[in-house]
């Protein structure tokens, strides 16, 4: 009888060798491989210009009022400003999302001031120019719009 369990032990323990390396085998095979990849291009032209920085600066002169009691140069409550951007995104190879974060020199806005970018439709928020292969269906317009109620 204790033949029989030394054999069963060495048979127990040859069958689990077997089987940790059967497995270890599966997990050892590797392979390679080799590939190459480039980077969509960015191109954003700005007004005419290329767009190279982070930031673009807007005077107030800048902006067009439909109302807008203060003298040159100012604005007032109760006035109404925009400036559109040309946005021309053609050189791009991905989709270009314009969106804009507007700080003042003088510290912080008037109360009751809104200042937003959207599009010339009036539809707020970042503006999204989807990818396009075909020459000027990436240019689009956007509006800087400020508004200090009355």
């Amino acid at each position: 009888m204790k033949g029989n369990k030394k054999i069963l032990a060495v048979a127990v323990l040859l069958l689990l060798i077997t089987v940790t390396f059967a497995t270890y085998a599966i997990y050892r095979e590797s392979t390679t491989a080799t590939g190459t990849i480039s980077a969509a291009a960015w191109s954003v032209q700005v007004d005419g210009d290329t767009f190279a920085n982070a930031s673009y600066t807007v005077n107030l002169s800048d902006l067009t009022c439909s109302a807008n009691p203060g003298k040159a140069g100012t604005i007032a409550p109760g006035a109404t400003c925009y400036k559109d951007f040309a946005i021309d995104a053609d050189g791009s190879q991905v989709d270009v999302v314009v969106e804009g974060d507007v700080t003042t020199t003088t510290g912080s806005l008037p109360e009751n001031m809104t200042i937003s970018l959207g599009t010339t439709a009036g539809v707020a928020g970042p503006v999204t120019i989807p990818y396009s292969p075909t020459d000027g269906d990436m240019e689009s317009t956007v509006r800087l719009s400020v508004v200090w109620p009355g």
